[in-house]
């Protein structure tokens, strides 16, 4: 990878060494997860992308009728089905929505490409699920490898950053929508005085913006390098295709050699020397100006695309 300013200016040696990552599956296992109880109220099955989704509801007072939670799940699994070239890389998930609490859509789990729960209270209307992004985020956990603990910022990452781009390429948001936020919450993911790299810091900004700027940059640097061609949905195309998602653990290195496999080069496994065992930084500022992201003091954006890389911002959220 070329040194750039705005990137990472990765040195011979961390180049050499990303070359010399080894695949292997690794000794190391997540927490355990526990099984949640079986769904008493998993009466619809709906099949997304060749994937079986269960769709349970519990909870006393659920704000709106099934059929608009159902296709809540259906939407958003089709969205990711979409980003996947139609198919989802998962067999199938066992979703509960649990309907207790006054607020509107909460938090959410996922558990081992396997068990979903989102939390939908009092206050849900049929706009919020419809345009929440907390069921793409969780669907996306299962469709990435499970890694271990201390990689958990390359999983969290990853859906932060895709569920924006997921959604903009189906149409559900706009890309103003989708730079707006990633302008205003990028930057908790840089590093700060005494972080030591992704793979050993473990704070909130840095595992969730951390995790997602460094994929960010991963997609930048891959649509430069090939011209546009190659880009992060085609690693992770590659990724699934070899059986990677969320039932399967698998060790970073393992990631990084398949994500460079499926785009023939070397940027990803470059960037995790830069970025994961080192405390690389990017200059957000330089970035967003090379994308042509013109941001504002009230936190909207506009675009310019007379930048040099113009032609990549678009081509991130494009259609199809």
């Amino acid at each position: 990878m070329e040194r750039r300013k705005f990137t990472l200016g990765l040195t011979a040696a961390a180049a050499a060494a990303a070359c010399a990552l080894k695949t292997r599956q690794t000794d190391e296992r997540p927490t355990a997860a526990i099984r949640p109880d079986k769904p008493t109220n998993a009466d619809r099955v709906l099949v997304v992308g060749g994937a079986r989704l269960s769709v349970a509801i519990e909870g006393t007072e659920p704000s709106l009728p099934r059929v608009v939670y159902e296709a809540w799940v259906q939407k958003s699994a089709q969205m990711i089905a979409d980003y996947y070239g139609g198919t989802l890389p998962v067999p199938g998930l066992e979703i509960t929505l649990v309907t207790n609490g006054r607020g509107a859509v909460g938090y959410g789990h996922h558990r081992q490409g396997r068990w979903i729960t989102v939390h939908c209270g009092r206050r849900t209307k049929q706009s919020s699920p419809d345009g929440d992004w907390v069921m793409v985020h969780e669907m996306l956990h299962a469709t990435f490898p499970n890694l271990p603990d201390r990689h958990r910022w390359m999983q969290e990452g990853l859906s932060t950053c895709l569920e924006k781009v997921v959604r903009a390429r189906a149409g559900d948001i706009d890309a103003q929508n989708v730079w707006r936020r990633l302008c205003g919450s990028m930057h908790y993911g840089r590093p700060r005085m005494g972080d030591r790299g992704l793979d050993r810091t473990h704070t909130w900004g840095r595992t969730y913006w951390g995790g997602a700027l460094f994929w960010m940059v991963a997609d930048v640097e891959l649509r430069r390098a090939t011209g546009n061609d190659k880009s992060l949905r085609d690693a992770l195309l590659y990724i699934a295709q070899q059986g990677g998602n969320a039932r399967e653990v698998w060790d970073t290195g393992v990631v990084c050699e398949q994500a460079d496999a499926g785009t023939g080069t070397t940027v990803v496994s470059q960037l995790y020397e830069a970025m994961a065992r080192a405390p690389g930084d990017v200059d957000l500022d330089a970035l967003w100006a090379e994308l042509g992201v013109v941001r504002y003091g009230d936190g909207s954006v506009d675009f310019d695309d007379r930048a040099p890389l113009a032609a990549i911002r678009r081509a991130i959220t494009a259609s199809g």
